[in-house]
């Protein structure tokens, strides 16, 4: 995936990096995410995390016939 190709670049630098990452993801009946925020992350590489908020935003889910849906979405990151 995307992030996981991010997540591979950044341990180029860092080779120890590792964790876990919560998001919290608002996403519109039209697929489009409108928000993503981190509720906790165990990375502590901020610039790692703003890339993959960046990734994110642009993720588009399909459009749906519901409502704006909040969904909360931990990610594990682990050397492969």
């Amino acid at each position: 995936s995307k992030l996981f190709s991010i997540y591979n670049r950044e341990r180029r630098t860092d080779p120890g990096l590792k964790g876990t990452i919560v998001l919290e993801i608002v996403i519109a009946p039209s697929g489009e995410v409108v928000e993503v925020r981190i509720v906790s992350s165990e990375l502590n590489n901020s610039k790692l995390e703003r890339r993959i908020l960046s990734r994110i935003k642009q993720f588009n889910f399909g459009e749906k016939d519901v409502g704006t849906v909040t969904v909360s979405y931990p990610i594990e990151f682990i050397p492969s």
